[in-house]
C-alpha cells in the first residue's frame, strides 16, 4: 500500500503507481491532487488497516513523513509504528544506539530549558535541532559558549514557521537534541529492510558543505565511486542497527557521518520513506533503477553489472531553496532559466511554489567538473527572487 501525501508527489512516483496498480490510501492528498479519475486503486482508511493486520509481510510505502500521523492513530500498536517512533524522534534514536555507540555524548531538553541551559554545561562544538524535525529546520551548529544565545533566538524564529508548515509529526518544537558535532564526510541511503531483516541498499548520496556552518541540502552527489566504495561498510552499520529492533520490510532515509579516522557513526534516520521531495526518482538517471519497484518487488539492485557499466559522470538533485527570513507574501516570482544557468547539465527541473512550501525548485543533474559543485554550493537563491 502506498500512502500519498503533501506536500510534494512527482509524476514518475505516480506513473509507477499506476503502472503496478498498486493500492493507495483514499485521504485528503489524492482527493486534492489532479489525478485522472479512476486511475488510483484506492482503498479506504478501514480496508488499509485490515491490509496491514491480516498479511503476514505487510508493505506500506509514503512519499512523505505527514503520513506518520495515519500509521500512529490507526496502527498504534504495530511494528510499524513503533520503528516510527524509535526513528522518527532523534533522542529515542540515540537511546537505541547507546548499545553500538556508547561513547557519544547528547542531551535532550525541552524548548523552555535552551533559553535557562547555562552553556557552560554543554561540551562544545555541538549540532542543536529539535528532536523530531524535517529537512534543515532548527538544525544549527554551535561551536563555542558565545553563539549560545543568538542560536536560541535564531531558533525561535524558525521554529514558528515550521509550526505553519509540517504537522507535529514530522517537525515538533517541544523538544531539543544538543548531540556532539560529528565531523566528517556527510552521506545519505535510501534502504529498505526485506522480510527477513537484511537491508537492501538503493542509493548512496554525498552530501557536501560549502563550510562548517553550513546546514543546506543545498546538493546530494551520486557516483560511482561513492558507491564502491562505502556500499559494505553502510551495509554492515544497517545490518547492525536493524538487529537491535528485529527490523523488517521497512524504507527509510539515514544520514551518515564518516570521521577522518574511518567511524561511521549514524546522525538520523527519516522513516517510511527514501529520500524526501521525491528526490529519490533520482536513481532512474543515475543508476537506471525504480527505487519504488525495487522495494516493492523486494528486489536487490545488481551493482556488480550497474557500476561496470556506469561512466566517471557525477549526479546529484540539487535544492533550490526559500531563505530563512523571506517573506513568501512578498514572492512575485523567481528568475528560473537565469537560476538554472549555473547548471551544465539538467536533466529535470521541479519547480515547487515557494508560497506554501520551503522550496522554489528541485534540480536533477550530472556533472564532470568539480568546480560545478562548489558553484551551486555557493548560489544564493535571494538574488533570483522577483
Amino acid at each position: 500500500m502506498i500512502i500519498l501525501e503533501k506536500p510534494y508527489v512527482s509524476e514518475f512516483l505516480l506513473d509507477t503507481i499506476v503502472q503496478n496498480d498498486w493500492s493507495v490510501l483514499d485521504n485528503e492528498t489524492v482527493n486534492l491532487a489532479e489525478i485522472e479519475e479512476g486511475a488510483l486503486n484506492l482503498i479506504s482508511s478501514d480496508s488499509a488497516k485490515n491490509y496491514y493486520l491480516t498479511q503476514e509481510y505487510p508493505l506500506i510505502y509514503a512519499n512523505s513523513e505527514n503520513a506518520i500521523t495515519w500509521v500512529l492513530d490507526n496502527l498504534p500498536e504495530s511494528n510499524l509504528a513503533e520503528y516510527i517512533k524509535i526513528f522518527k524522534d532523534k533522542i529515542a534514536f540515540r537511546e537505541m544506539l547507546k548499545e553500538i555507540y556508547p561513547n557519544f555524548y547528547f542531551k535532550a531538553v525541552e524548548f523552555e530549558e535552551l533559553k535557562k541551559i547555562q552553556p557552560e554545561e554543554i561540551k562544545f562544538p555541538v549540532v542543536v535541532k529539535p528532536a523530531v524535525g524535517f529537512l534543515s529546520f532548527g538544525v544549527h551548529t554551535v561551536n563555542e559558549l558565545k553563539e549560545w544565545k543568538n542560536t536560541v533566538d535564531a531558533l525561535e524564529k524558525e521554529m514558528k514557521q515550521a509550526a505553519q508548515m509540517y504537522p507535529a509529526h514530522v517537525v515538533n518544537s517541544s523538544k531539543f537534541i544538543i548531540e556532539e558535532m560529528i565531523t566528517g564526510e556527510e552521506f545519505a541511503v535510501d534502504a529498505y529492510y526485506d522480510r527477513d531483516g537484511e537491508p537492501v541498499i538503493l542509493n548512496i548520496y554525498q552530501h557536501p558543505f560549502l563550510n562548517s556552518k553550513d546546514v543546506s541540502d543545498r546538493i546530494y552527489l551520486m557516483s560511482t565511486g561513492i558507491m564502491v566504495k562505502y556500499m559494505a561498510k553502510f551495509a554492515i552499520l544497517l545490518r547492525d542497527i536493524g538487529s537491535l529492533k528485529n527490523i523488517r520490510n521497512f524504507p527509510m532515509h539515514i544520514e551518515i557521518r564518516v570521521t577522518s579516522n574511518g567511524e561511521i557513526i549514524p546522525i538520523e534516520v527519516n522513516p517510511m520513506r527514501f529520500a524526501g521531495w521525491c528526490t529519490c526518482d533520482v536513481a532512474k538517471y543515475a543508476w537506471g533503477i525504480n527505487v519504488y519497484e525495487c522495494f516493492y518487488n523486494q528486489t536487490r539492485p545488481d551493482w556488480n553489472k550497474i557500476l561496470a557499466s556506469s561512466g566517471k559522470e557525477v549526479f546529484f538533485f540539487s535544492m533550490a531553496e526559500v531563505p530563512a527570513g523571506v517573506d513568501r507574501k512578498n514572492i512575485n516570482g523567481f528568475e528560473y532559466e537565469r537560476f538554472l544557468s549555473n547548471y551544465s547539465n539538467v536533466l529535470e527541473v521541479r519547480r515547487i511554489n515557494p508560497k506554501n512550501n520551503p522550496l522554489f525548485a528541485v534540480i536533477f543533474g550530472s556533472t564532470v567538473h568539480k568546480d560545478e559543485v562548489v558553484k551551486i554550493l555557493s548560489l544564493k537563491t535571494k538574488d533570483y527572487i522577483v
